[in-house]
């Protein structure tokens, strides 16, 4: 996304103040000398940007410690984000019944600021799995199944405009993570050509995920859905398994989204 053309440096503050607000796990918010030091801005401006955004509701502040935390009313309008989006509509029906095919737990992304935004998710029944991502959260998209396919319909001068590098090499999650741009093009390439994307080991040890496209009426890719699993339960003939419920579920959300096999010649 472009940077504005006319930046409104309070708001950009402010945006800033609920940014770190945000990822404050301890419950015990954040006081004004800590925003200060963190965003380099007087305790002045942070205090009037703090008593405006408390007056709307969008933080809260303890009286007893002085420090601040995310208010409800993000919360609300939050709620409606899923609301105004085409795949608030998704039926779980046919995630649910993919988990319980698969035994593996269910996951649908989208993409959102050259990232995937994990917006629905289901657990596999198998007691030993545990994926610590949840809806909302957020993943690479040159590490993960659901990446790979939300760019494989992706010219490649975007793709490489998409991707972020440090000093020419991609973020390292495991030893088997993509790390470089040309390599991630070969293999959207060839996600491309077989309809699949894999993640072996690639954003984190001992998970294996498939991932295929979820389409609207336009034909385009406005979502995937993966299956993950403990690695240490795939072999060939499981991801044959895997895929063929994987491919059924995906046909099936996409055509409840308005997408028409034959007519977009598919």
């Amino acid at each position: 996304m472009d940077e504005p053309k006319y930046p409104v440096h309070t708001v950009i503050k402010a945006l800033d103040i609920i940014r770190i607000l945000s990822k404050d796990t301890s419950n015990r918010g954040i006081g004004i000398s800590d925003l200060s030091r963190e965003l380099g801005l007087g305790k002045s401006t942070i205090h009037r940007i703090l008593d405006t955004l408390l007056f709307y509701r969008y933080i809260d502040k303890n009286e007893e410690t002085n420090r601040y935390r995310l208010g409800w009313e993000l919360y609300t309008i939050g709620q409606m984000v899923p609301r105004q989006n085409q795949l608030y509509n998704l039926d779980n029906t046919y995630l649910i019944e993919l988990s319980k095919q698969t035994k593996e737990t269910v996951n649908v992304g989208i993409l959102s600021n050259n990232e995937v935004v994990i917006i629905s998710k289901i657990e596999g029944s198998d007691e030993n799995l545990r994926v610590t991502l949840q809806p909302g959260d957020h993943e690479a998209l040159h590490a993960t199944g659901l990446g790979k396919i939300l760019i494989s319909e992706t010219p490649e001068d975007k793709i490489r405009e998409m991707v972020r590098e440090e000093k020419g090499k991609l973020r390292k999650y495991t030893q088997n993570t993509i790390i470089t741009v040309d390599q991630l093009v070969d293999e959207i390439e060839k996600v491309r050509k077989q309809g699949y994307a894999v993640d072996s080991e690639e954003y984190s040890i001992g998970l294996y995920c498939l991932a295929m496209p979820l389409r609207d009426y336009t034909g385009n890719i406005i979502a995937a859905i993966s299956v993950s699993s403990p690695y240490a339960r795939i072999n060939e003939a499981r991801i044959k398994e895997i895929l063929h419920y994987l491919e059924i579920a995906s046909h099936k959300i996409s055509a409840t989204l308005g997408y028409n096999n034959k007519q977009n010649g598919r």
